[in-house]
């Protein structure tokens, strides 16, 4: 007798477990209810001592998941099987050649951003385009390699180039490179999100709050939680303009951007977390991204002492000016 292989299948915040059965034999007609896909029982995760869906533990963000899927998968939000190979076998070589870089196990999720359904963030705005552009002196916003172009101060290097912040998702998901950790800790009434990546801790209060007033702006924003069931929902607001978020260094976000986060334990070791971004005076609708983590137990969370001894910036400026007067020097120089 042959068997159906057990199917998981996300959907949202939830998952659809197909039944496990028999498969009929060679000319076999199978009975209507095993025709039927069951579906199991939803998990109900453990409760706090004061009742609420208990999401505590360590969820590092090792996934291996592009943001944006190739525009030439149109809506397939899947890999197939040659795809994840190769995903694979890409990280393994990135890590080989690289440093500082940890190796994840590729996903068969084409990309983190699930809507659109193709799997890339929304086009921006007119006005955005235009501000984005006249950025320092056409160069656009700052970025971590954007130094390559101009290294003149300070204001050449994005927020995670000076150690400051990775922002909101962008803390969330450190992405292919180290410091990954998360932890979720709870107390009646409040929730706290830990990031290794960049030291940041968000205190979520859950009693209804009104968010602060508009006057008070932050680069992690203002966040609010409250619970729909089994998934904790925690929007921010009053964050500070002109921050980055997730390594998106092409666009730099305004005042109106909300975050919708969803929290959803789905298994004793599983986590769905959904992130809903919008920003209209950036892009020209909401986009929404989904990370599966894994509970790691085993995991350690350590000091992120990015500004500990780092002469990152400073070298590189001083490298800037000795290159412009290499240059400088050879422009004189008389040609044979």
């Amino acid at each position: 007798m042959s068997y159906r292989y057990l199917a998981l299948i996300p959907l949202g915040a939830s998952v659809i477990v197909m039944s496990l059965a028999p498969a009929p034999a060679a000319g076999q007609a199978p009975s209507p209810a095993k025709a039927k896909a069951v579906a199991a029982k939803p998990y109900t995760p453990p409760k706090t001592p004061w009742g609420d869906p208990d999401l505590q533990g360590l969820w590092p963000g090792s996934v291996n998941i592009p943001l944006q899927r190739p525009a030439s998968m149109g809506e397939r939000a899947v890999l197939t099987e040659k795809e994840f190979a190769e995903r694979d076998a890409a990280e393994k070589k990135r890590v080989e050649n690289g440093h500082w870089i940890e190796y994840y196990p590729a996903s068969y999720q084409a990309s983190l951003v699930v809507d659109p359904k193709n799997g890339r963030i929304p086009p921006m705005t007119p006005e955005a385009e235009k501000r984005n552009r006249e950025m320092r002196n056409g160069l656009g916003p700052p970025s971590l390699g954007g130094v390559e172009k101009r290294a003149d101060s300070w204001e050449d290097f994005d927020l995670w180039g000076r150690c400051i912040t990775k922002g909101l998702v962008g803390s969330m998901l450190p992405g292919n490179l180290y410091n990954k950790g998360n932890q979720i800790v709870q107390a009646p009434g409040y929730v706290v999100i830990r990031n290794e990546m960049v030291h940041e801790a968000r205190v979520v209060p859950l009693d209804g709050r009104p968010h602060l007033g508009p006057g008070i702006r932050s680069y992690m924003g203002d966040g609010r939680g409250h619970w729909e069931g089994n998934t904790l929902v925690v929007e921010t607001t009053n964050f500070q303009k002109d921050i980055g978020m997730n390594g998106i260094n092409f666009a730099l976000l305004t005042e109106a951007l909300r975050i919708v986060e969803r929290f959803t334990r789905t298994a004793p070791d599983e986590l769905s977390y959904d992130a809903t971004i919008e920003d209209p005076g950036t892009w020209t609708r909401p986009w929404t991204m989904h990370v599966p983590y894994k509970m790691d137990p085993e995991y350690t969370l350590y000091e992120y002492a990015c500004h500990e001894a780092n002469y990152g910036l400073l070298d590189i400026l001083k490298g800037a000016r000795a290159q412009e007067k290499g240059n400088a020097a050879a422009a004189q120089k008389p040609s044979n």
